[in-house]
């Protein structure tokens, strides 16, 4: 009997130590688990979040009065083009445009810089012409008013010319033969026009925003 009751604690104690080693086992991943996230009781740390989409408009042109002439500011797909014109000189910019906010640099003089805020009616901001300084606000425009260039080549110099038009009918523009600067002649948006002997096309934003932009 003896011998009988010792064989069955004997088997007793050896079915509790396996079924502790099968627990144990099965439960240390779970344990180890608890401290993936939060190492060293710290908490665990902020998961990332998708990034959200730039709220910025697609495509908008805007024109306004600054300086005694006239600013104008056209985004395309991220992409910001500028032209400043009094008559006497203008200045090609051009930059991009993010979190509702366009920077843009002169393409040639890289003295000229314009930073404005986008709003759904008007652009405001700053235009830096090298040592001045100007405030505008630019309402948004809709063809044929807003902003036109025409280019081409003559006698091997290149021939640019730049206009602005606002609602109402007040203009203004330049055209550059190589590096000598004129007012440009009155533009009828859909026409071309004729100065010097030179006939321009000028064209809208869409148009030549790629190649000022550098694609």
């Amino acid at each position: 009997m003896k011998a009988l009751g010792l064989g069955v604690l004997t088997g007793v104690l050896v079915a509790t130590v396996a079924a502790s080693l099968v627990f144990a086992l099965t439960d240390q991943p779970q344990a180890r688990a608890l401290y993936v996230d939060e190492p060293s009781g710290q908490a665990a740390a902020p998961r990332k979040t998708q990034a959200t989409e730039d709220p910025t408009t697609d495509k908008a042109d805007f024109a306004g009065r600054v300086a005694g002439g006239l600013v104008a500011l056209s985004i395309r797909g991220g992409k910001a083009v500028g032209y400043f014109c009094d008559g006497r000189r203008e200045v090609w910019m051009s930059g991009d445009a993010r979190d509702n906010r366009a920077t843009l640099t002169g393409t040639e003089d890289g003295e000229t810089l314009m930073t404005a805020e986008l709003g759904d009616d008007d652009a405001t901001g700053d235009l830096v012409l090298g040592e001045a300084a100007f405030r505008f606000t630019a309402p948004v425009v809709e063809r044929p008013s807003g902003l036109y260039r025409a280019t081409e080549q003559v006698r091997g110099a290149s021939v640019v010319g730049g206009w602005i038009v606002l609602p109402g009918g007040r203009q203004v523009g330049a055209v550059r033969f190589g590096d000598a600067e004129q007012p440009a002649p009155r533009l009828v948006p859909g026409r071309d026009v004729r100065i010097g002997g030179v006939t321009l096309e000028p064209e809208p934003v869409d148009a030549f925003i790629e190649e000022l932009t550098h694609g």
